[in-house]
């Protein structure tokens, strides 16, 4: 394949993404014109239901400009070979450029999103009352992902780097297996990584402390704390996790879940994180994403070793950052939007039956109550689009949610 045909190959890929989100957005518009469902109809009164639509108009109109802003860049980047003008500016040629090359590409990358995730925190969600952060945290949330993603993908650029030249075409398999050990750390481990943005203190002895000791006690699992994370430093929204090996878990419940709920609400909730403990959903999650593992390691594989891709990008010759620019840019939405539908079917299929364990615990009624505060809390949307739902949304709808618990509570 001649460099140039890949060029426009990767120039096509930029504005097929496009074409999807500009597709996304026409249908979401064109779906909010729709009545609410019956099952949710009552959910949001007339000033509610008033909000929603002006907060989703919103919040879908400003990811509609980024993503024109994004295509636009991407585009010029790749027709106009400016990060072959940029390595070509630092002097520096071999590993060490690429590698400076590909730390220039991932603070730029994360530099660029900052403005809108600024709008989004302290206009929109400030607007509808969400955003608790102010703008000391949210500098510090921004310095501290800058961070870690320039570190980790460059770091992830080294490696592969490093395989390919160890083993050769077999640093696919090499690849896939470090990224899949990686996987598996953050999944386990990932109040070790919350505690970089939040604070985690002991929930107080008490009534509720001991009413979901008991529930996690009933059914097999050990638990030293029950944790209380200081969600409400950075929004109004609340939520609750379990995560951990084996049958030792540790359990966090945001604050705002804690202040604002009622006990039967936070123990439903939690029933639910427990299902998917008991059904062992994580560890599923964890084989479902190793397929999206495999393919990216192909993915990698296959960019790193061919000095095309570095050549259509306008390098003079092979070039492991421009591998890995061409791959992080044009590439991986597209194949990522493909195989994270199937994935997401089997994710809300795994909600369901979470949902199912928490009736089985009885507390559908109280499950109810609490997905619907959530929603109204949130002004989530209670009627996507039915095919954009499908592909790319990891849980079902409300309505979804409430037919199962009370299908669920006809069968008890």
């Amino acid at each position: 394949m001649s460099p140039v045909f890949f060029k426009y190959i990767l120039l096509v890929l930029i504005l097929l993404e496009y074409a999807w989100s500009l597709t996304h957005y026409l249908l979401s518009a064109a779906q909010r014109k729709k009545p609410l469902p019956d099952c949710v109809k009552g959910i949001y009164d007339a000033e509610q239901y008033d909000r929603w639509v002006a907060y989703t108009k919103e919040k879908k109109r400003m990811g509609f400009y980024h993503n024109i802003f994004m295509t636009l860049f991407t585009l010029a980047v790749i027709a106009f070979d400016l990060f072959a003008w940029v390595y070509t500016a630092i002097g520096i040629t071999g590993t060490w450029g690429a590698v400076i090359l590909m730390l220039v590409f991932s603070a730029v990358s994360h530099l660029l999103e900052i403005p809108t995730n600024y709008y989004f925190t302290f206009v929109i969600e400030e607007k509808y009352g969400f955003n608790k952060s102010t703008k000391k945290t949210f500098w510090l949330d921004q310095v501290k992902n800058l961070i870690l993603n320039t570190v980790l993908n460059t770091a992830l650029m080294v490696l592969a780097y490093t395989l390919q030249w160890l083993m050769g075409m077999w640093m696919a398999l090499g690849l896939f297996l470090i990224l899949m050990l990686i996987m598996v750390v953050t999944s386990f481990f990932s109040l070790f990584f919350q505690k970089l943005f939040y604070k985690f203190t002991p929930l107080p002895e008490g009534e509720l402390r001991d009413r979901l000791m008991g529930l996690f006690a009933a059914h097999g699992y050990t638990a030293k704390e029950i944790y209380v994370m200081n969600a409400s430093k950075r929004t109004t929204r609340a939520n609750a996790f379990c995560t951990g090996l084996g049958k030792g878990k540790k359990i966090a419940l945001f604050d705002n879940l804690v202040d604002n709920y009622t006990e039967d609400e936070i123990t439903a909730v939690f029933a639910h994180e427990l299902g998917h403990a008991k059904h062992r959903d994580t560890l599923k999650l964890v084989g479902l994403q190793g397929i999206i593992y495999a393919a990216m390691s192909i993915l990698i594989t296959f960019m790193l070793t061919s000095e095309t891709v570095s050549l259509a990008l306008g390098f003079n010759t092979y070039n492991a950052a421009g591998a890995f620019i061409a791959l992080s840019a044009v590439v991986l939405g597209p194949v990522m939007t493909i195989l994270m539908a199937p994935i997401n079917i089997l994710s809300r299929r795994f909600e369901r039956a979470a949902d199912t364990f928490a009736v089985e615990n009885g507390l559908g009624d109280a499950l109810v109550e609490a997905l619907t505060r959530l929603h109204r809390d949130s002004l989530a949307d209670l009627n996507p689009h039915p095919f954009l739902s499908a592909i790319g949304d990891s849980h079902p709808t409300l309505g979804e949610r409430i037919q199962v618990v009370r299908r669920a509570q006809e069968k008890r």
